[in-house]
């Protein structure tokens, strides 16, 4: 009788187990997510609501949403400028062939986001597609790119250039650096700078939420595994 109750409990647990498991879907605590994904992605304990930081102009300067361009789907948005002599080429052929990798591609976005909006309006689109003819490309207003840069914990900074600098120097200002005005924001603007900034790989959910940070080293089949799990895990059918 008492190994006929044991065997009873032992079902019942079984059961009680698969019912459990049924229900989450088999997927996997989000502790667990957190370490199947590291090092190549970051999970936030909770994804933190950013949508109203995430309003953009396209190449023809044009206020746009985030929203308009995902769909409901998950969006990775990677911070650069066209004119990144070498990592940001780099870092965009590698999210492009972590894309080529990934079974959840479909529901994956990407987008270039210029934190340099005055040289590259009217490029961004050009630019992003060079990688990835699915890839997007965004920047915003100055103004509005820094307080969007401060929410989402961009870094980047415009600074003069040495090399012009050492002209402005030994020239003593007799040529010009400034371009025309930009009729669109009324002001003039110093076109020959330098911008120092860190690449930032940030992963957002459908609902725009700031999910994950994909973190260093950024290496493609890494990258493709971890995106894979979470949009796999915390994703919509």
């Amino acid at each position: 009788m008492k190994k006929t109750t044991q065997i009873y409990l032992l079902l019942l647990v079984a059961v009680i187990s698969a019912a459990v498991f049924f229900f989450m879907g088999g997927k996997p605590s989000m502790e667990e997510l957190k370490k199947s994904v590291a090092p190549a992605a970051s999970l936030y304990p909770e994804a933190k609501s950013v949508s109203e930081k995430l309003g953009f102009i396209n190449d023809d300067s044009q206020d746009i949403h985030l929203s308009d361009l995902t769909e409901g789907k998950w969006s990775l948005l990677y911070f650069g400028y066209t004119s990144c002599p070498d990592v940001c080429p780099m870092d965009l052929s590698k999210i492009s062939q972590s894309y080529q990798l990934m079974q959840h591609s479909d529901k994956l976005q990407v987008v270039f986001v210029s934190v340099d909006p005055m040289r590259d309006i009217g490029n961004l689109d050009n630019f992003a597609s060079t990688f990835n003819s699915s890839f997007l490309g965004l920047t915003a207003r100055q103004d509005e790119m820094m307080s969007i840069s401060k929410t989402l914990g961009v870094y980047h900074e415009v600074v003069q250039s040495q090399k012009l600098a050492q002209e402005d120097h030994s020239n003593h200002g007799e040529h010009s650096h400034e371009v025309g005005g930009d009729e669109e924001h009324g002001s003039t603007e110093m076109a020959h700078y330098d911008l120092d900034h860190t690449s930032s790989y940030l992963l957002f959910n459908p609902n725009l939420e700031l999910t994950a940070l994909l973190t260093s080293p950024h290496e493609a089949v890494p990258m493709a595994e971890a995106l894979d799990k979470i949009i796999g895990t915390l994703g919509k059918d």
